[in-house]
């Protein structure tokens, strides 16, 4: 299924077209999108309807959420949360929902709507001004766009990382990793069974990164969402349990593992002139022996 925007039809047919091939496997998502569509198509205060993740990917599941983002026109905002009631509303019987503040662009904020159905389908819905969006993310279908704002293909800043964001993720897994030998000398076992994972998760941002992997600020989701993208080596090692030793153990590994991933992407930071963590590299490993 192409998401090149120059096939896409400002009438909402391609929109249609998509819902109508996607699997039997997803008829349930497929059934939520076309109702909200339904609604989108005669709100003039609804300018546009982008799907992404797996759905939006075509490679959903039974256990896809909906994960969609639409666009409320700029001066209809205020009404923006009860725009979101009709839609989510579409789905069916909802036995729970969340609404939480999202950060946009020069400090505004807008809303991310979780509804959770009576039958476990779930909606992921971001409602956002109109006028933030100007063109198509990666791995997204546009399924309402008349006024061609989705009409191009657009690459947001956090679709890659810079050499100072990969800076800041390898010391941020150094500086977990420093704070587990911290909590093993303390004796307390489960605050550094929780900074390990937290090691773990920088250390799939910067494997992710080094690949050409969209959104690597996503870690482990980003990679496995990634055709022949591949996992770090090592990494099944660097699960421990909450034995001490097996704590320390999972620790070096995982210092490995940081290790090999700053040295994939060191050609990108020497070029840009930024260097690498290593005091703190060094300073850890003495730590963890």
């Amino acid at each position: 299924m192409t998401t090149d925007p120059r096939d896409r039809q400002k009438d909402g047919r391609a929109g249609r077209a998509f819902l109508a091939a996607m699997p039997d496997a997803v008829t349930r998502q497929r059934d939520i999108l076309a109702a909200m569509l339904d609604v989108i198509d005669n709100e003039p205060g609804l300018r546009w309807f982008e799907l992404g993740c797996s759905l939006g990917r075509d490679a959903g599941d039974e256990l896809s959420d909906v994960d969609c983002a639409v666009g409320v026109a700029d001066d209809r905002w205020e009404d923006a949360l009860a725009l979101g009631a009709r839609l989510s509303a579409t789905g069916g019987r909802a036995v729970d929902e969340m609404r939480q503040v999202f950060p946009g662009p020069g400090g505004a904020t807008c809303w991310h709507v979780f509804t959770l159905y009576d039958d476990g389908a779930q909606l992921s819905l971001v409602l956002m001004p109109a006028s933030w969006r100007a063109g198509l993310r990666p791995g997204s279908v546009a399924l309402h766009d008349p006024d061609a704002q989705l009409a191009t293909l657009v690459r947001p800043r956090n679709a890659d990382a810079d050499a100072a964001t990969l800076h800041e993720w390898a010391s941020l897994g150094w500086i977990a990793l420093g704070d587990v030998a911290k909590y093993l000398d303390r004796g307390s076992v489960w605050e550094a069974y929780q900074r390990l994972g937290q090691a773990r998760s920088e250390v799939f941002k910067l494997w992710a990164a080094s690949q050409p992997v969209d959104f690597p600020e996503y870690g482990l989701t980003a990679i496995l969402d990634t055709r022949g993208a591949t996992l770090p080596p090592e990494i099944d090692a660097t699960v421990s349990t909450l034995d001490p030793a097996d704590l320390r153990r999972a620790t070096i590994v995982t210092a490995r593992a940081l290790t090999a991933a700053v040295e994939r992407l060191a050609p990108l930071l020497d070029e840009a002139e930024v260097a690498r963590p290593d005091g703190l590299r060094d300073w850890v490993l003495r730590r963890i022996g």
